[in-house]
C-alpha cells in the first residue's frame, strides 16, 4: 500500500513540467506563449480571461462537439443573433406538429441500454 500511495501526487503538485522556451523563466517565453494583450485582442472576454465559473453556452457546445455553427448564416456567412431558445417540450411538440415534422422525429428508433445477458452465459468463466 505504501508503494501505491507514493505514486499519487499531492493536490498542489504540478503534473506538467515545461522545458526549453516553454519553461516559466526562459528568456524567449514571451515570444512563444501568448500574453494577456494577445488574449484580450482575440475576444476571450472582458479583462482578457473568462471566469472559471462561467459554463460554455449551448451554441458553443454545438460548434465544439458536432461542428454545427448556429451563430453564422448559411447563406451570407454573417453573424446571427439568437433572440429566443425554446426548451419546453410541449411547445417544441406543437411547433413540430405544425410543420409536419413530428412524425419524422418519432420514427427514429429510441435510444436504449445495452442488451441484458443471462447468468448461464458466464457460468463457465
Amino acid at each position: 500500500m505504501a508503494r501505491l500511495a507514493a505514486l499519487i501526487p499531492s493536490p498542489q503538485a504540478n503534473l506538467t513540467r515545461y522545458h526549453g522556451v516553454f519553461a516559466p523563466n526562459h528568456r524567449l517565453r514571451r515570444v512563444s506563449v501568448p500574453g494577456p494583450q494577445e488574449q484580450e485582442s482575440s475576444g476571450v472576454g472582458q479583462g482578457g480571461r473568462t471566469p472559471k465559473h462561467v459554463s460554455m453556452g449551448w451554441a458553443k457546445r454545438l460548434k465544439r462537439v458536432f461542428g454545427i455553427e448556429v451563430q453564422r448564416c448559411d447563406r451570407c456567412g454573417g453573424e446571427v443573433k439568437i433572440i429566443a431558445v425554446i426548451e419546453d417540450p410541449e411547445v417544441i411538440g406543437q411547433i413540430l406538429d405544425r410543420l409536419g415534422l413530428r412524425a419524422q422525429a418519432l420514427s427514429h428508433s429510441l435510444a436504449h441500454g445495452p442488451p441484458r445477458f443471462s447468468g448461464e452465459l458466464f457460468a463457465g468463466i
